[in-house]
């Protein structure tokens, strides 16, 4: 078997065990949820819960694109979109504006997490779509 292969095996190897706890950590929030009435402990779980099923499909769509089906984005599929990328992405840096100043007027230590975690999520919100931009710059060079 070539490297190609074996580092191809071993891709999707480990994907599919990352996937089975993925799976597991949305039982063990859902036992936590049962467990729990309070309202920090279970938006916490709540958002891990959430995030594990997202993780989930973001690996099967790996997986189905080394085994089924490769994927693939042209400059006229981000050509039809990408004003509406640039307009989101202009909307996600207001948010991480908001919840820095949110965040400066806050004296609740329990609040505060909250809003970094937000202002977390906002962010990688943000390098998503920057992300997007680089890969539209890559296929792209002229546009």
């Amino acid at each position: 078997m070539s490297k190609a292969a074996d580092n191809l095996e071993e891709l999707v190897s480990t994907l599919r065990r990352w996937q089975k706890i993925e799976g597991a950590t949305v039982a063990q929030t859902a036992r936590i949820l049962e467990k729990t009435q309070n309202p920090l402990i279970r938006m916490v779980m709540e958002i891990i819960r959430q995030d594990s099923v997202m993780h989930e499909k973001v690996q099967q769509v790996i997986l189905d694109g080394l085994e089924k089906e490769a994927f693939s984005l042209t400059p006229e599929e981000l050509g039809e979109i990408w004003e509406l990328v640039e307009q989101h992405l202009a909307m996600e840096r207001e948010t991480v504006e908001l919840g820095e100043k949110a965040r400066r007027n806050c004296r609740l230590l329990l609040h505060r997490h909250l809003l970094d975690y937000l202002i977390q999520d906002e962010r990688k919100h943000e390098r998503l779509l920057e992300q997007l931009e680089d890969v539209k710059r890559r296929i792209n060079p002229y546009a």
